[in-house]
């Protein structure tokens, strides 16, 4: 007995010529990239360019460097679709399927603690920081805890719980400490990255704030609205450091008295003073010099001292 192979007719049912075997056309993972605009050497690869690699990235897509036969590179790129970095994170998690704690959930927890420890397999698949650092966790824990009151408890490493865009769960090991919250080193480092983005969003918001006047100041001109009108003036003004409800006064008090009355007054108090401590001083049998008495502040013509003696 013989297959049957499906055909495709496209004429009279006796005419051989029309018949053609139908074949499977394997399907494509790779990304078509003259969708992002990208200009394809062949299917998913292109030019390593800054341009490029600015498309790829805007397209939430990774890319692999080409090499040739002899190992030089030709400074190309391959770039890998969804579908691609799923199936490579399978094939890792298939890996490292004997560190699940369920292994039937890729996205499980890591074996951690005194069960890695007491598990060979598992135990020579991971970094040896890790094993360091959980026999650390497991000798504190045998002991009672830190040894001083001001030390941190140990942290005992596990799974990264970040979920990545394709739903699948980090393989990394985050430290286990208190401060990582979970996350290890790859995705604290974006999280911390955070600040940096803010400041860029402060200088964008510079740079357009030209702009933002501009058009405030076309609706004041041209708004067919009122409360419009009004409100993009108010906005240009409170910009501009003028604010309503808000009164300069400019008067001056000119019932101040003069510097040289003043200076004369002090120094009569320091000459009572000074007479009166020389009486005492003469009471008691203390010898005193003579006190030299201030009679005038006014200064001279060349600007000499009045009281200076000679």
């Amino acid at each position: 007995m013989t297959d049957i192979v499906p055909t495709d007719f496209d004429g009279a049912e006796d005419s051989p010529e029309k018949t053609f075997p139908l074949v499977d056309t394997p399907y494509d993972k790779r990304p078509n990239l003259e969708e992002l605009g990208i200009i394809e050497v062949e299917r998913g690869v292109c030019e390593d360019t800054v341009e490029n690699r600015r498309a790829l990235r805007h397209a939430m897509l990774k890319w692999d460097y080409v090499y040739d036969t002899t190992g030089n590179a030709t400074g190309h790129i391959a770039a890998r679709s969804i579908e691609q970095q799923r199936d490579r994170a399978m094939i890792s998690i298939n890996q490292k399927k004997q560190l699940l704690l369920d292994p039937g959930n890729i996205n499980s927890d890591f074996l951690t603690g005194l069960d890695l420890l007491l598990d060979d397999d598992a135990a020579k698949i991971v970094p040896g920081w890790v094993l360091g650092a959980t026999r650390g966790w497991q000798k504190e824990q045998e002991t009672g805890g830190p040894v001083s009151s001001r030390r941190q408890p140990a942290g005992l490493p596990g799974r990264c719980t970040m979920i990545k865009t394709d739903g699948l769960r980090c393989m990394l090991w985050h430290s286990g400490r208190i401060k990582d919250a979970g996350l290890c080193n790859l995705h604290l480092g974006s999280t911390r990255r955070t600040t940096s983005s803010v400041e860029r969003a402060r200088e964008k918001v510079s740079q357009i704030s030209i702009y933002a006047v501009d058009v405030l100041e076309e609706l004041m001109d041209t708004a067919q609205s009122e409360p419009v009108k009004l409100k993009a003036a108010t906005e240009i003004l409170d910009r501009a450091g003028v604010r309503g409800g808000i009164e300069v006064g400019v008067d001056i008090n000119m019932n101040e008295r003069p510097a040289g009355e003043i200076l004369k007054e002090r120094l009569d108090r320091l000459r009572a003073a000074a007479v009166e401590q020389v009486i005492i001083s003469t009471e008691n049998g203390v010898e005193t010099e003579e006190v030299y008495e201030i009679t005038d502040v006014t200064p001279r013509e060349d600007g000499s001292d009045p009281d200076a003696r000679n």
